[in-house]
């Protein structure tokens, strides 16, 4: 018997996002070829803000940093909303709203790797694994509005909202 565990499934081991999955589960994703991403270089873009927002990454290792492009004149200077770091997943709402990015993504470690499940792949998965993604989305969903919520209950103490 084959105990040796793909450095691939190792990387997902270390991902919370993953651990509702079973092994088998976690296999069949090694499996897929194509959805995951490595880049190389510091500054590579995965995606730009305003761009077709159709699915979501995961990042298995690395730093992406997480843009907006700040418009003063003819000049496009994008500044950085966030840092998100191995275990991060992000652009989980264009892909169940297939909405337009409103931010943009690009490496700021090198290497990254990603794995980036847009809404077909998601589709061809069974239904299982589709289930747990969609926990897992929503999950996230919550804790980013409870994060809101708390920011949201701060700042009523510093400027008069409705």
């Amino acid at each position: 018997m084959n105990t040796k565990v793909s450095p691939l499934i190792q990387c997902i081991n270390q991902i919370p996002f993953f651990d509702e999955f079973t092994n088998a589960d976690k296999k069949k994703l090694a499996e897929r070829s194509g959805i995951f991403k490595k880049y190389e270089k510091i500054g590579s873009t995965l995606f730009s803000d305003g761009g077709k927002g159709d699915s979501m990454f995961i990042i298995l290792e690395g730093v992406v940093d997480i843009t907006r492009t700040n418009f003063k004149g003819d000049r496009e200077k994008p500044f950085v909303l966030a840092k998100l770091k191995k275990g991060s997943v992000f652009g989980e709402i264009s892909l169940l709203g297939n909405q337009k990015r409103t931010t943009g993504a690009s490496t700021a470690s090198s290497p990254v790797i990603v794995m980036e499940i847009d809404k077909k792949t998601l589709e061809s998965f069974d239904l299982g694994i589709q289930k747990l993604f969609h926990k897992e989305m929503i999950l996230i969903l919550i804790r980013r509005l409870d994060e809101m919520n708390k920011k949201l209950i701060n700042l009523r103490g510093y400027v008069t909202l409705p």
